[in-house]
């Protein structure tokens, strides 16, 4: 089975330490495809929150470098664009700046706030909670498309205080009907992002597999898989499990985008 990390972020991201050689011996040790460093940067952060970006040049030469130690490897130039819709504006004046080789769509502040620090869930119940994190992703991704994957679409469930930790076709699909449809009618790519599906303080996040066969029946090609690893160990993590899902929901085909084209491989044994 070929596999390939699309979403694991270096010492360049501010919460990471993970060194681009140890990533690299890690995913030849494991027989992946290769690995895309896809590092944060944000924009307009919350007050108090620091502000999570890279220099992008450093860590492109990095990667360059790296190349000639690991010629079996694809190793790919990316970044973790983080979305929202009050910073559209930004993003776009900075992809007209730099290239990548796959530029990866978060939402990872909503509102004024990081949900990553429990506030932003203070005064909502969870359908609430989660709706106004899903209606923000798809006012995005209506006016920025300069992207190839849309990570962690539940990123909002797995800090939540609540009993629900699974975002549901069933219970959001007014809202992630649209979504998927603009992912599969512009050749975007949707992600599983298993970082997402691990204990966390409240409760482990589940993924929707109805999800996953909607984006299918909509013409969705292709599904990333990003472990969202800032550690070795966490690399290609339950890659192969995700896959055989993958493939019990009628995809065929991984991807991973090099120079902002995507190329298929079959996940099939």
């Amino acid at each position: 089975m070929i596999l390939f990390d699309n979403h694991t972020h270096s010492h360049h991201s501010p919460d990471s330490r993970m060194n681009m050689i140890v990533a690299a011996e890690k995913i030849r040790e494991m027989s992946f495809r290769g690995v895309c460093f896809s590092d944060h940067y944000d924009f307009d952060p919350p007050q108090g929150i620091k502000k999570f970006n890279f220099h992008v040049e450093r860590q492109q030469s990095e990667i360059e470098s790296l190349k000639e130690s690991f010629p079996d490897l694809e190793l790919l130039r990316g970044v973790e664009i983080g979305i929202q819709p009050v910073s559209l504006e930004a993003i776009q004046a900075f992809m007209k700046k730099h290239t990548f080789d796959t530029v990866i769509a978060s939402m990872h502040f909503v509102r004024g706030h990081d949900p990553y620090h429990g506030k932003y869930y203070d005064g909502y119940g969870f359908l609430e909670a989660y709706d106004i994190y899903l209606e923000d992703i798809l006012k995005s991704i209506s006016a920025f498309r300069d992207f190839d994957i849309l990570g962690h679409f539940d990123y909002i469930a797995r800090y939540s205080p609540y009993r629900k930790h699974e975002i549901s076709l069933k219970t959001f699909g007014d809202i992630l009907d649209p979504i998927l449809r603009i992912l599969a009618e512009n050749g975007k790519t949707f992600e599983i992002n298993t970082k997402t599906y691990q204990p966390f303080a409240h409760g482990t996040p589940v993924l929707d597999r109805n999800i996953l066969k909607h984006f299918r029946e909509l013409g969705g090609e292709a599904v990333s898989l990003g472990s969202d690893a800032h550690s070795p160990e966490r690399i290609g993590e339950k890659f192969e499990y995700y896959s055989e899902i993958l493939k019990h929901c009628g995809f065929r085909y991984g991807v991973y985008y090099k120079e902002r084209n995507p190329v298929y491989f079959t996940i099939d044994n």
